[in-house]
């Protein structure tokens, strides 16, 4: 099976890298590579789209079939999709929604039959200082995105008696309340969570987190339970409420935990260990040898981190005289002090350990042998 999923790995690689030749790096060179890629039909639903609901024109959000199968934007500003078109963005200084850059762009040359790069830049430069600016704000300011923000529970139920009316009210009472809220968590229990800012924070996810609710789930879930009660003249029972997830998520970190305890009791100094390649490999003979089952990196353990749950491991056999790789921060999100925001690391780090040496391990990174 590894073997299968690996062939299919490098094949998808391939297939990138041949892309990758083409990717653009700027937007005139975005727009011209859309021409030839997408559809007509797409094209035409894209030049006749208003700006504020392009997204709604391709994937993930389109409705209409031919969009939802027209990825390419997406998979340019997903995770390891076009990073040059990306950075070539960020550092005009646009980090927020490059798919709306590359759509309005689109649409401007499907339009006009070629686009003013400087202006398209500008416009979405002055659109991400809004953005900065509600930022600063974000957890005092009544409104975000032009969405009027509730400040605590009451203010809850007077937005919401807007939302809906009398009718849907009286329908809404009938129902249970494990029915009621089962029914809205995906309808409008998402909405209050997107649009409320529960995930990207908001004076009502502050107003929530004073309460040590911090998870938007459960935010929207109080909200909703609340509502329901409040509509049917019952008492809330916040508190109760509150205690109910505050337990859940108590109960949650005490079982892993003792997950993890129980798993680390297998670990004793002396064990024979084979390496897991958690990180990868740090050379294709490696991952080949390792496939094949013609070498498996081996060590033993030599000490023992109970609160931390490592273990150091001398490393008996790397199987590549490069070693093994304990870290690589590849993966990593951290913070950028000169954007001030949450992003990868500029710099790929990638460290190992060789045949002979000792160093500790996440004792995830080993499976026990005898």
């Amino acid at each position: 099976m590894r073997a299968l999923l690996t062939i299919i790995t490098i094949l998808f690689l391939t297939n990138l890298s041949g892309q990758n030749r083409k990717l653009p790096q700027n937007l005139k060179q975005s727009v011209k590579y859309l021409d030839k890629d997408c559809s007509l039909t797409v094209k035409n639903k894209i030049k006749t789209t208003q700006e504020d609901s392009l997204m709604y024109t391709v994937y993930p959000f389109s409705k209409t079939e031919q969009g939802k199968d027209y990825k390419t934007i997406f998979n340019w500003t997903s995770e390891n999709g076009n990073p040059k078109i990306v950075k070539y963005l960020e550092k005009k200084g646009i980090y927020s929604q490059p798919s709306k850059v590359l759509l309005y762009a689109f649409k401007t040359y499907l339009n006009n039959g070629k686009i003013n790069e400087k202006e398209i830049l500008h416009k979405y430069i002055s659109i991400q200082k809004t953005i900065d600016d509600q930022e600063k704000v974000r957890f005092t300011t009544d409104s975000i995105n032009k969405v009027y923000i509730p400040k605590d529970l009451e203010d809850c139920y007077k937005q919401i008696n807007k939302f809906w009316a009398d009718s849907t009210k009286i329908k809404m009472k009938k129902l249970s309340e494990n029915d009621f809220t089962a029914s809205l968590h995906f309808g409008l229990g998402m909405w209050m969570r997107n649009n409320w800012q529960l995930w990207g924070g908001s004076r009502l996810s502050k107003f929530f987190n004073d309460l040590k609710i911090y998870h938007p789930d459960d935010m929207s879930g109080i909200i909703l339970v609340s509502y329901y009660r409040h509509l049917n003249n019952q008492e809330i029972k916040l508190n109760e409420q509150i205690k109910y997830y505050q337990d859940y998520w108590e109960k949650s970190k005490n079982n892993e935990v003792n997950r993890k305890l129980d798993e680390f009791s297998e670990y004793k100094i002396g064990g024979k260990l084979e390496f897991n390649y958690n990180k990868w490999y740090v050379s294709k003979e490696q991952e080949s040898k390792d496939d094949n089952d013609i070498c498996k990196a081996k060590g033993v353990i030599i000490d023992l981190n109970k609160n931390d749950f490592l273990i150091k491991v001398k490393v008996l056999d790397a199987c590549d005289k490069k070693g093994i790789i304990y870290f690589d921060n590849e993966d990593h999100i951290i913070f950028d002090p000169k954007t001030k925001r949450m992003s990868k690391p500029t710099k790929r780090i990638i460290k190992t350990v060789k045949t002979g040496k000792e160093h500790w391990f996440e004792y995830k990174d080993w499976s026990i042998t005898e």
